[in-house]
């Protein structure tokens, strides 16, 4: 008996606990893929099937006097690449078929990620942030929350992964950085001249071992104590409610809110605004890497599925373009400024 979309759909929502209006959305994009004439079995669903139906998508959208027909498509498009990844995550189809890529969109609620040039001000603004009451670590706080970009930027985890906010909360520790060449999971087989970092998603609790690159390498080793706690957080200084730190630190660095382009309302930026910043850039570096790297329930990852994805990973992480203000660094003028080796004084406390 073929399979149909439909079934699929259901039984993947089945799996969740989605929101009513994520149920609703599907069930939306289920309307559109029945009123399309090329319905097929996912049997025989393929690259040419799902772009035809994504161009059909586009088109009635367009007919419909839509003012974003792109940001619909790509809705749909998600909506599907979810279902199918669940399908054949549990051997519902045997092959998950290739997508086409995203559809040109204008994003409604304005740029939801951070530019560059912005992240090198929030980097070299680190040195005037103010250490917290009571302060009394070994390097100033600024020290801290400049690693912190940077494994933001590069590996785009959630705000409890760097800082435990919540007891459930399972942040990086030192026992989660081996700085040897082998990963500690044996399913991987790849070997990284930077070492390997751990860390576990907040929001599905998958556990990954991901590749450090020179500059995550870098930062990490310049908080590392000479006899490190493997049991203590390799980061500080976020206090209980980081959000709040990351608006003062944009606020130093001169940035402005976001602007929603229909409202024109501001929104202040969030240590999630980082998470989307690194998936942008990955995508542009290496299409489609941002789903393997970001851990997404709907790429289909999973630990027999594991050791054939890690690859695209491995490799978009150790190639990723790195902001200029990351690199400084590595060419020995921390605490400086690149262009004119002006030195930055720390914030007091």
């Amino acid at each position: 008996m073929p399979t149909t979309l439909e079934s699929v759909v259901t039984k993947y929502l089945r799996t969740g606990s989605p929101a009513q209006r994520t149920r609703e959305e599907y069930s939306t994009t289920l309307r559109k893929w029945s009123r399309w004439s090329g319905v097929v079995p996912l049997e025989r669903l393929g690259r040419k099937e799902i772009r035809e139906f994504l161009d059909w998508v586009h088109e009635d959208a367009a007919s419909r006097a839509g003012t974003n027909p792109g940001r619909t498509t790509n809705k749909v498009r998600s909506h599907l690449r979810a279902a199918l990844s669940w399908a054949w995550e549990n051997d519902i189809l045997d092959v998950l078929p290739r997508f086409p890529r995203h559809k040109p969109q204008r994003d409604v609620a304005g740029k939801h990620y951070l530019t560059k040039s912005e992240i090198n001000a929030l980097y070299f603004a680190t040195h005037q942030m103010r250490s917290p009451r009571g302060w009394n670590e070994a390097w100033p706080v600024g020290r801290y929350w400049r690693a912190a970009l940077v494994v933001f930027f590069n590996y785009g985890v959630d705000t409890g992964t760097v800082w435990k906010t919540l007891p459930f909360h399972e942040p990086i520790r030192w026992r989660h950085i081996s700085w040897g060449r082998q990963s500690p999971d044996r399913e991987l087989k790849e070997s990284s001249p930077w070492g390997w970092l751990y860390y576990r998603r907040v929001k599905t609790g998958k556990a990954f071992w991901r590749p450090m690159n020179r500059t995550v390498r870098l930062h990490l080793k310049s908080l590392c104590p000479d006899e490190p706690d493997p049991d203590a957080p390799v980061f500080l200084g976020g206090g209980t409610r980081p959000n709040i730190r990351f608006r003062q630190l944009c606020k130093l660095a001169g940035i402005s809110p976001k602007r929603d382009i229909e409202s024109g309302d501001e929104r202040l930026w969030v240590l999630k605004d980082l998470r989307k910043t690194c998936a942008t850039y990955y995508d542009e570096h290496v299409p489609e890497s941002s789903v393997e790297i970001l851990g997404h329930s709907a790429g289909g990852i999973t630990y027999r599925h594991y050791a054939h994805r890690a690859p695209l990973a491995f490799r978009a992480i150790l190639g990723l373009p790195q902001p200029s203000s990351f690199k400084t660094l590595a060419r020995g003028f921390e605490g400086q400024c690149p262009c004119c080796r002006r030195k930055f004084e720390e914030a007091d406390s």
